[in-house]
């Protein structure tokens, strides 16, 4: 992970709605603490972005957090779950990080790259009873959004650690959906020019399809082992629920609508997918067309040169026999008259021999 002098830290207190923000532990700690002791009931939201390994165990000790959470943020896990220990849960999520203007500027002759190029990330939540700890990447601003969200519910009363967790959730779900609907508008595109395309653009319309097929397959990837996290966030909701101490039942239904969300991107992707597969089918068969139109005119074009030279090689092998050191008719006969002879023979087979060509459809 990536380290800076930036503000790298940020404290939000969801009682006062507002932001303190810190580019070290150290100097975001006391702030943490009055926060946490501030009020009762007063939800508050720690975001690292870009943590290294010192700021993780930085928050770990200070937080309590168990060896393997700090593993796994390490080491970046890449597996999609969702965890319970003592004292908080834990849920990694795959999410789509902006690439930097830097980064972006190394592949911006790559062909194989598409607009607004994203990398995947990770993304873990730790849900305390009063608070909420996350580790993002640079690129990702589901933070930023979520937050922006706090700031205009109607009813703070429905905010607590759980609700933080739900919004981020959903956030990340739905940020995958302006991807699917610019893979639809391209498979779209693709499906307009795949019939009317020329044969000096058939390989980089055979590159778009490949394209989009990887960023399809990439986006139901990274969806794809969501729905085992929200099924597990269901059955804890559903655990609180029945206990009189949590009285946050309500949330069961967010998490139905963010399923509602989930199994409608998933839905439109295989669809894509099933589109795209039948567009490389019939971008092949197109080819295959082309290639056999191709094939034809080079037979064609074979052929009335095989015809040609059945007409002249004869006539070549006689004039090569006459120009050889022998006697040959008309040699001694001071006139012209043997040799426009021959050149009219020599006509005369070349008229019938194209003339029987012609009605055998040969030429």
């Amino acid at each position: 992970m990536q380290s800076g002098t930036a503000s790298r830290f940020a404290l939000f207190s969801c009682l006062s709605q507002e932001l303190q923000e810190a580019s070290s532990w150290e100097e975001l700690g006391y702030n943490y603490a009055s926060v946490e002791k501030s009020a009762v009931g007063n939800t508050w939201w720690i975001d690292v972005c870009d943590a290294t390994e010192e700021d993780i165990n930085d928050v770990a000790r200070s937080l309590s957090m168990h060896p393997l959470t700090v593993e796994d943020v390490v080491l970046k896990e890449t597996r999609q779950k969702i965890e319970t220990f003592p004292t908080y849960y834990l849920i990694s999520l795959r999410t789509l990080s902006t690439i930097t203007d830097k980064e972006t500027s190394e592949i911006e002759d790559d062909l194989t790259q598409p607009p607004n190029t994203v990398e995947p990330s990770m993304l873990y939540i730790l849900v305390f009873s009063q608070g909420t700890v996350t580790f993002s990447s640079s690129g990702c601003e589901h933070a930023s959004r979520v937050r922006s969200r706090i700031s205009r519910l109607h009813d703070p009363s429905v905010l607590s650690s759980d609700w933080i967790c739900y919004a981020l959730i959903d956030d990340v779900i739905d940020s995958f959906q302006p991807h699917m609907q610019s893979a639809s508008r391209e498979s779209e595109f693709i499906q307009d020019e795949i019939f009317i395309a020329r044969d000096d653009d058939m390989a980089p319309l055979m590159l778009r399809i490949y394209n989009i097929r990887k960023r399809i397959n990439h986006l139901t990837h990274s969806l794809s082992g969501k729905s085992d996290v929200l099924n597990g966030f269901v059955k804890r909701c559903q655990t609180k629920a029945w206990h009189p101490a949590f009285p946050e039942g309500d949330l069961i239904v967010y998490l139905s609508d963010v399923q509602d969300h989930l199994v409608t991107i998933l839905g439109e992707l295989a669809h894509l997918d099933e589109i795209t597969s039948r567009l490389q089918s019939n971008f092949l068969a197109q080819t295959s067309v082309n290639n056999m139109r191709l094939s034809v005119r080079l037979n064609s074009g074979l052929s009335k040169v095989t015809v040609l030279a059945t007409i002249f090689v004869p006539l070549h092998m006689v004039t090569g026999l006459f120009g050889m050191n022998v006697t040959v008719p008309g040699q001694d006969v001071h006139s012209l008259t043997w040799f426009f002879g021959i050149v009219g023979v020599f006509i005369a087979v070349i008229l019938a021999a194209c003339f029987i060509f012609v009605r055998l459809k040969l030429l």
